[in-house]
């Protein structure tokens, strides 16, 4: 009888331990990144524009990007420092896969953020109404961290009348 029960138990066991593994957790995003210009495939700065706020003419203002999770809801905080000034913009995701619909500038904008397997996916259409009627532009950020979980990288791809373009962000953990 003992045999049996012991047997019964390491089935249990391996099923248990075998289970667990075919359920990935989401991914760690929350603390303090930095920006790694090195690694990350951005635009290329040249000091003009609305970033000019945040740094000298020329000088790429450093990014700092601050991460809070909780359960579904994941709030990420940009802030752009340089020269004497800083600005932060903050975004709330729920992560469940629900669109959160809002008015935006110019239109309405549908975000849906949602963990597949070990990365973030966030997609948000943004529908502009204009003088030359009504533009759509879609922007997918899929958010993955390293499996030593000091790397965050962002892949975006922007879809607008304007052709597509991507970006790569990375950040080191800090």
């Amino acid at each position: 009888m003992r045999h049996g029960y012991r047997t019964i138990g390491i089935v249990t066991a391996l099923a248990l331990v075998l289970g667990a593994g075919a359920v990935q957790a989401q991914p760690l995003l929350a603390g303090s990144w930095v920006l790694d210009r090195s690694q990350s495939q951005l635009p290329t700065w040249h000091g003009r524009g609305h970033d000019t706020q945040a740094a000298p003419q020329g000088t790429p203002p450093e990014i700092k990007l601050l991460v809070e999770q909780q359960g579904n809801v994941l709030k990420a905080t940009r802030v752009m420092a340089g020269g004497n000034t800083e600005r932060s913009t903050s975004v709330t995701y729920i992560t469940d896969g629900t669109d959160q619909a809002y008015q935006g500038h110019r239109g309405n904008s549908v975000t849906r953020a949602v963990f597949e397997g070990d990365r973030l996916v966030v997609t948000k259409t943004h529908t502009m109404h204009g003088q030359q009627g009504e533009r759509t532009m879609i922007r997918e950020a899929l958010w993955t961290v390293s499996p030593d979980g000091k790397v965050l990288t962002i892949d975006t791809t922007f879809q607008s009348p304007r052709g597509t373009r991507t970006v790569k962000a990375v950040y080191l953990r800090g």
